[in-house]
């Protein structure tokens, strides 16, 4: 199966940001903010070795709707 960009984009975002996500259940809360950096920079990163850009989130509710569709998939891919 081939992904889109715009899949690419989401599914890097929702993988770092699950992380980070998952971090911050046994960190302290003056450490979110760094968590929160070490995704984006992480995605940043990773999208920019894929030749791709952070995706514009202008629309911010659209993005995450759309995110989590992807992180849904992803968990139930993990199930198998």
């Amino acid at each position: 199966m081939n992904l889109t960009n715009r899949e690419k984009q989401l599914v890097t975002l929702a993988y770092y940001q699950g992380s980070c996500d998952n971090c911050k259940v046994s960190a302290k809360r003056e450490n979110f903010t760094m968590l929160d950096n070490a995704a984006r920079l992480a995605s940043e990163q990773l999208l920019e070795e894929l030749g791709l850009e952070y995706p514009d989130t202008q629309d911010i509710d659209a993005f995450f709707n759309e995110m989590e569709e992807i992180t849904t998939y992803l968990c139930k891919e993990g199930q198998r």
